[in-house]
């Protein structure tokens, strides 16, 4: 497979070169196509991240704020977990930091035993704010897929899913 991403000099490439000098038995292509997902995602995920806390945000917040927004409801933190894929664990520290911030409120259930989580008025001001930004990061980011590219790139990364699943159950 003919190689020409071009990452500052190429730093992957030289990686996995590197790697398969002490290792000659891994997989190239496997390897490379990896090591470059990785190094792209993670750098999507460091600008991302740098753009939403001008913001006051994060990924983890965001993860909580948009469901709550889209759905216009209340939503449990179990559900807002599943919805991030986070632990709840993790929900409750993020869920924290939002009601302290003023973008959430909780709120007990018709029951009284369960908590829903509200998007408040500060909330909603704020998303209004922060998607038009978010939107214009991500068209810019791929402003250069044609609609087939769109196509092929989600297929490939439904391939991956299916070979991480593949791996969690082995």
């Amino acid at each position: 497979m003919n190689f020409d991403v071009n990452f500052k000099g190429n730093e992957v490439e030289v990686r996995v070169r590197k790697l398969a000098e002490h290792f000659p038995q891994l997989e190239w292509d496997s390897l490379y196509t990896m090591m470059t997902y990785i190094h792209t995602t993670h750098e999507v995920y460091n600008e991302m991240s740098g753009k939403l806390s001008e913001h006051n945000l994060s990924v983890g917040k965001m993860k909580i704020l948009m469901p709550l927004f889209a759905y216009r409801k209340a939503l449990t933190p179990s559900e807002l977990a599943v919805y991030s894929g986070v632990t709840r664990s993790t929900m409750t520290s993020v869920i924290d930091g939002l009601e302290r911030d003023g973008y959430i409120k909780r709120a007990s259930l018709n029951d009284r035993r369960m908590t829903a989580i509200h998007l408040t008025e500060k909330g909603v001001e704020h998303i209004n704010t922060v998607v038009p930004m978010y939107a214009s990061f991500v068209s810019n980011l791929m402003q250069d897929f044609t609609e087939e590219d769109h196509k092929i790139f989600v297929g490939l990364l439904h391939k991956l899913r299916t070979g991480l699943e593949r791996f969690k159950d082995s």
